[in-house]
């Protein structure tokens, strides 16, 4: 039986954040709920219009290749891409095709515990061009198709692969790393909910050993004959990259072992059903006829440009988070995805340090965060601050209550002022309506302290014996798990503030 390897490249454009349209100076306003409202002769492509290039989206472009590593062409220009669409008005779009500004890149991806294939994914970046976005297609229920300009003519960062990634989890990681590169550089939201950012592939399914891909470029072996790729759109989440890639492996793998065959197409993915539907039959670049637009003469990207300074970059921000603070890998990634969750993190972060070295009971009075408190803090942001914010349906910007105030929480965690059960509840009542108080405050107020009082405890741990007979006798003959549910309703009984080390010691004696 021979084995199946998939060939997976990735296209995905990016809307910059510019003021005005990449040709025209309408204004740049993807979100404009009103149709038609941003909108001139140029963008609308009426006869006789002048296309002028817009600066800042050159010089975005140019940032955003020397961040992928490429190599920014010394002269580059912009070409006409012809086809006839409902949403190009002049029947062609104004692309870039055999000099585009950024080309020969590397992105590096950490796979390690994620993929069992490689622990590091080396992503070939082939280009990354500049061209103005298409309309906005809105097909109503009656058949007929609504064109909204708003969005024509934004400018478009299209980047492009080498076809390098292994499987479908890689090229979705790929997708969140370009999405947190983006915002780091301040060019897009890269929204993909909302078509700031839009992500393609294309895969095909090979034979083991029929092929070699040389400088980007999938070849042969042996004369053998390789199947056509396909291109899918419509992947509007990252859920739906992982999920629409994996989908069509497996389709074009079955169509193999069935004796099947199939042309270069293009395939929707159709989320409600999970699967890829065909559109129509992929063209090929001599198809769209490319030529150099005349109205636009060659530039030079860099004199253009001028100086590049580059904030700090997500790969370069966790190693960071891993080296300064402590924190585990697995959360300086999570907490760099975005620069909200990094700017938090980094003033959290920060506060914990005075924290930890001010409370009279901390463990550890040192210069830097200990591992244990920063571990501590990471899991809290990744997971419990995370999670209660997912459930209300907010992000890391709507919150009211300050990093020091959550560098506070995590500091009581750690000196077992309050135990886990309880801090929670004090982070959901931060993050509700009630965020003027301190955590310290609210712990107070609610009585949520730890209590480590032998006496107050012991007067639990003989209310339970004496309620539960049963169970106690089944401990003093042996059974030892027992012992965890009697210690259960003592924590219940003192609403999760009994110092749980202390329970179990009195319970013992007791017993």
């Amino acid at each position: 039986m021979p084995n199946y390897v998939p060939i997976i490249g990735m296209e995905v454009h990016v809307e910059l954040k510019t003021k005005s349209k990449m040709f025209c100076s309408c204004k740049n306003d993807p979100d404009e709920i009103e149709p038609n409202k941003d909108i001139c002769e140029i963008c609308t492509g009426q006869p006789g219009t002048l296309p002028v290039p817009n600066k800042q989206a050159i010089i975005s472009t140019v940032r955003i290749g020397k961040a992928l590593g490429c190599t920014i062409r010394d002269i580059s220009k912009f070409d006409r891409k012809h086809y006839f669409y409902p949403d190009l008005p002049k029947a062609y779009q104004i692309s870039q095709y055999d000099e585009p500004i950024a080309e020969h890149g590397l992105l590096e991806l950490d796979m390690a515990g994620l993929d069992n294939i490689r622990d590091t994914a080396k992503i070939g970046i082939t280009r990354a061009h500049l061209e103005e976005d298409t309309a906005k297609l809105t097909h109503a229920t009656d058949g007929s198709t609504l064109v909204d300009f708003n969005r024509s003519s934004i400018p478009l960062v299209e980047i492009v692969t080498d076809p390098d990634f292994k499987s479908a989890l890689e090229a979705k990681l790929y997708c969140q790393e370009l999405r947190a590169i983006m915002r780091a550089l301040d060019v897009s939201d890269a929204d993909m909910e909302k078509g700031h950012m839009r992500c393609e592939a294309n895969i095909s399914v090979q034979k083991a050993d029929s092929f070699e891909i040389v400088d980007g470029i999938v070849k042969p072996l042996n004369n053998a004959l390789l199947n056509a790729k396909v291109e899918i759109k419509n992947l509007n989440s990252f859920k739906a990259v992982e999920r629409g890639i994996q989908y069509e492996i497996e389709r074009q793998t079955a169509m193999i072992q069935s004796g099947e065959t199939w042309v270069q197409q293009t395939r929707g993915w159709d989320e409600n059903k999970s699967e890829t539907v065909l559109q129509r039959e992929k063209e090929n670049a001599q198809d769209y006829r490319y030529f150099p637009e005349p109205d636009i003469p060659p530039f030079h990207p860099l004199t253009i440009a001028g100086d590049i300074h580059f904030p700090e970059l997500p790969q370069q921000k966790r190693q960071r988070f891993h080296e300064q603070y402590g924190l585990s890998y697995a959360d300086a990634y999570m907490l760099t995805l975005d620069k909200h969750w990094a700017n938090f993190t980094e003033d959290v972060m920060s506060e914990l340090m005075e924290w930890v070295d001010s409370l009279p009971e901390s463990k550890n009075k040192a210069e830097n965060v200990p591992q244990k408190v920063a571990r501590l803090a990471g899991g809290w942001m990744t997971s419990k601050l995370m999670g209660v914010l997912n459930e209300k349906g907010m992000d890391i910007v709507d919150i009211k209550f300050t990093p020091e105030n959550f560098a506070e929480l995590v500091a009581l965690v750690y000196n077992n002022r309050v135990n886990s059960t309880n801090a929670y509840k004090i982070l959901i009542i931060m993050a509700g309506s009630d965020a003027s108080k301190d955590p310290t405050h609210l712990m107070e107020e609610k009585g949520w302290g730890q209590v480590s009082d032998g006496d107050k405890i012991g007067e639990l741990v003989d209310e339970i014996i004496k309620n539960y007979p049963k169970q106690v006798e089944e401990f003093r003959a042996g059974k030892e798990p027992v012992l965890k549910f009697l210690i259960g309703m003592i924590m219940k009984a003192s609403e999760g503030s009994a110092d749980p080390k202390v329970v179990e010691k009195i319970l013992r004696e007791k017993l």
